[in-house]
C-alpha cells in the first residue's frame, strides 16, 4: 500500500512490497508554517495506522531530527512529532530519515532542483557561505527502504544518507559543471550545517553487500545521469 503520489510515492509503485504501507505524503517544504498543511498530514498519517495495524509502517523523516544541535523550526518539529505518532501507535514502524533528495531535476522547492533551476533561467539566489548538506539519490532510497524490511527488525528510525557531507556552494559548482553555465548568487555569511552519525547504515550496506558508490563523486555521477540520460 502506497500513500501519496509525489516521486518519492511513485518509485514504490509496481514494487513487491508485501504487507507494508509506504506513506509518502505529507509535507515536503522544510520552510513551511502553515498549520494547516501539518494538521493534513497528520489526520492522514492517524487514519492510515489505525486501518492497517498489522503492516510494516514505512515513514520518511528528515536527517535534521538527528542533529541535537541543529535548530528546529515548525516543519522539523512537525517531523519530531510524526515520528512521536507513529510509534505510539505502531511497534512494527521503519522510520527512515532522509536529506537533499534528489532524482529527475524537475521544478520543486526541493535544494538540488532550485538550483538547478534557478542556474538554467538565469534567477539569482541567496548562498549562504558556511551551508552544508548531505545527499541522497532517490533510486538509493528504494534500494535501501527494500533492504531494511527484507533484512531488518522493525522498530528502528534511520538515516539514509550518502556518507559525503557537501557544501552548498560546492553543489552549484557540480549543477554549473553539468549546465555549462554559471550561477547567479549573493553570498551571505550564514552557519548551516549539522553532522550525522552513519555508521549504522554504513554498519548495512557492508554486511549485505550493497553497491550504492557512495563518496565525494556520489553527486556528479548521479546528476549527470539525470541531466544527461544516454542516447538510445
Amino acid at each position: 500500500m502506497i500513500v501519496g503520489n509525489g516521486q518519492l510515492a511513485q518509485i514504490f509503485e509496481n514494487q513487491q512490497l508485501e504487507n507494508a504501507v509506504i506513506f509518502a505524503s505529507g509535507v515536503a517544504d522544510s520552510n513551511c508554517v502553515e498549520q494547516k498543511q501539518f494538521d493534513r498530514e497528520r489526520d492522514l498519517l492517524i487514519s492510515t495506522l489505525l486501518e492497517n495495524p498489522d503492516k510494516k509502517f514505512v515513514y520518511f523523516s528528515s536527517c535534521a531530527l538527528s542533529a541535537d544541535e541543529y535548530p528546529k523550526n515548525k516543519y522539523y518539529q512537525h517531523k519530531q512529532h510524526m515520528e512521536e505518532v507513529i510509534k505510539n501507535h505502531t511497534k512494527n514502524y521503519y522510520i527512515f530519515r532522509i536529506p537533499q533528495l534528489f532524482g529527475c531535476l524537475k521544478k520543486h522547492k526541493t535544494l538540488i532542483n532550485f538550483i538547478y533551476y534557478s542556474i538554467i533561467n538565469d534567477k539569482s539566489f541567496n548562498l549562504y557561505s558556511h551551508a552544508y548538506r548531505y545527499v541522497i539519490e532517490i533510486n538509493d532510497v528504494l534500494l535501501l527502504v527494500q533492504k531494511y524490511l527484507e533484512l531488518s527488525d522493525s522498530g528502528i528510525i534511520i538515516d539514509l544518507a550518502n556518507t559525503y557531507r557537501y557544501s552548498v556552494e560546492s553543489i552549484v559548482k557540480v549543477l554549473e559543471e553539468l549546465t555549462s553555465k554559471k550561477a547567479k548568487y549573493n553570498k551571505i555569511e550564514k552557519l548551516d550545517k549539522y553532522l550525522l552519525d552513519l555508521k549504522n547504515l554504513n554498519k548495512f550496506i557492508k554486511e549485505h553487500d550493497l553497491k550504492l558508490g557512495f563518496g565525494k563523486e556520489y553527486l556528479m555521477n548521479h546528476l549527470n545521469l539525470r541531466c544527461n540520460p544516454p542516447e538510445n
